[in-house]
């Protein structure tokens, strides 16, 4: 008897979170469709069903993703092909879809006339694929933006960076002032050089075996580090 009443509650459990999801990927279509009305119906039905759903288990997990997938089948190896289609699908372009939603946030951030710090940095997905990340700051946190990955075990280079900045940069305002925040990897003349040409301020970690000229004097980055003067 218990036994059945442990069932029956745990059926009831998941036909409320499944409808809960339901619920939520029809807000995401909605706003899909406010914001996206050429994207095809069907590309906004999957991808509102799996944000929901993403929502719902809190993880990027396949599996997990595949396991709280309310999808009418008990199978949970053909829910994860259900998804694993659709993330291959070619047609389906994270920066069409990103765009319009962070055009807006952007535009919010940058309303007050203060520079908007932009942040990337680099994370891994899996022992094989590593995220390299745009966000912006919003407080203490930083919301996602635009995103490139990439099949290496070290740093994403300076093609792949300058590709997601390139997509990102007209995003911003019009004559927004910003500021590039960066790690370690990202302190190279090349991605100096591009903040430069587009006018933004940046402030991009260093290694301390960089090497440079002060005056005639050739230095490293750990030496000027260590010194008093804090602009060179």
């Amino acid at each position: 008897m218990i036994q059945r009443v442990r069932v029956f509650l745990a059926w009831g459990l998941a036909v409320v979170l499944s409808s809960g999801v339901d619920v939520w990927a029809e807000g995401i279509r909605a706003e899909l469709k406010k914001k996206l009305p050429g994207q095809r119906k069907t590309q906004r039905d999957k991808l509102g069903l799996l944000v929901a759903t993403m929502l719902h288990v809190r993880s990027a997990n396949l599996v997990e993703l595949a396991s709280g997938l309310p999808r009418p089948t008990d199978r949970t190896d053909m829910r994860y092909q259900w998804i694993s289609r659709f993330l291959a699908n070619d047609l389906v372009s994270c920066d069409t879809v990103m765009e319009p939603f962070s055009r807006e946030v952007l535009a919010r951030v940058a309303q007050d006339g203060h520079p908007v710090t932009v942040i990337m940095d680099q994370t891994k997905a899996s022992d094989r694929h590593q995220i390299l990340m745009l966000g912006v700051r919003w407080g203490e946190r930083a919301l996602p933006v635009a995103w490139r990955v990439e099949e290496t075990e070290g740093a994403i280079g300076f093609a792949t960076q300058k590709t997601l900045l390139d997509a990102a940069a007209p995003w911003l305002p019009p004559d927004t002032k910003v500021i590039l925040m960066g790690d370690r990897f990202y302190g190279t003349p090349d991605l100096i050089g591009w903040c430069k040409s587009r006018g933004w301020d940046y402030r991009l970690r260093l290694k301390g075996n960089l090497t440079a000229y002060l005056g005639r004097k050739k230095v490293t980055m750990a030496s000027l580090a260590l010194s008093e003067d804090r602009y060179f």
